[in-house]
């Protein structure tokens, strides 16, 4: 007697075909990987086509980009907050137009250059067969992002996300097109502010936790997101705060560390 069980399918059943190649990456594994900003190695800088590429030779599942928007309305990849970091400059990238942001090159020291910050039509148009999280850009969504992003027609490989607490996600609810949709909460009871909207292809939650007790470690947290349809996404970056460590339920700790995330379809997924 066969006792293989059926992965669960992630999203509403009215938006398989665009949730297909997600839930595809998913009936292999437990959890999969999203490498964030992609995968920086040697000459290879975050937020970059390179760093998607580099992201399937590593074998994550999911590369992750953030988007920026130039004074005359172009969309970069960039995390703005990080110049001096990145560019060793101290302007606000955000003031810059697009033909200065076309200047601007990655080096770490003077002397070093690792390539120019990218247009995220360049990432999008020459990206290999991969998912992309599209961070950072839920400020741009109800003032033309999302008209924008149509015409790349990506809506099976491009997850968004956006921190629901500020109702980002009304824009995703009024557009045509059903992107994938990742809600992030910082206390459970943000998921009642997006789960039920059957306009917004929801398929996961992006846990954020901001505190050492955080409620989002709770099993009975992941047991809700998995009744409701969707993954469970675990990011363990360190937010700003000194120490996020949960030993609370010692198998599955948050903890501070840039990569990766993992995304789950177990109530308790865990690093094998």
């Amino acid at each position: 007697m066969s006792t293989k069980t059926t992965a669960p399918r992630f999203g509403r059943e009215r938006y398989a075909d665009i949730n297909i190649d997600l839930n595809r990456a998913c009936d292999q594994s437990p959890f999969v990987i999203a490498a964030h900003r992609g995968t920086p190695r040697g000459d290879i800088r975050e937020n970059t086509l390179n760093g998607v590429i580099a992201t399937t030779k590593v074998n994550a599942d999911i590369a992750e980009i953030d988007v920026i928007r130039s004074t005359d309305g172009e969309y970069f990849a960039f995390h703005d907050g990080t110049e001096m970091a990145r560019l060793r400059i101290t302007d606000d990238i955000l003031s810059k137009t697009a033909a200065e942001l076309d200047e601007l090159r990655y080096t770490e020291y003077p002397g070093a250059y690792y390539g120019n910050v990218e247009r995220v039509a360049h990432i999008l148009s020459n990206a290999p067969d991969i998912l992309i999280n599209i961070d950072r850009s839920w400020r741009y969504w109800s003032t033309g992002f999302l008209d924008w992003l149509d015409q790349f027609h990506l809506e099976r490989k491009l997850i968004l996300k956006c921190p629901v607490a500020e109702g980002f996600q009304q824009a995703l609810h009024d557009h045509e097109t059903k992107y994938m949709f990742m809600g992030m909460i910082q206390s459970p009871d943000e998921l009642d502010l997006f789960v039920g909207d059957e306009q917004i292809n929801t398929v996961g939650v992006e846990l954020v936790a901001t505190t050492e007790d955080t409620p989002l470690a709770d099993p009975a947290v992941f047991r809700t997101i998995s009744e409701h349809g969707l993954y469970s996404f675990v990011n363990a970056l360190d937010l700003g705060n000194r120490i996020l460590r949960s030993q609370r339920h010692g198998r599955h700790p948050l903890h501070p560390r840039r990569t990766p995330a993992w995304v789950g379809r177990a109530p308790h997924p865990r690093r094998q």
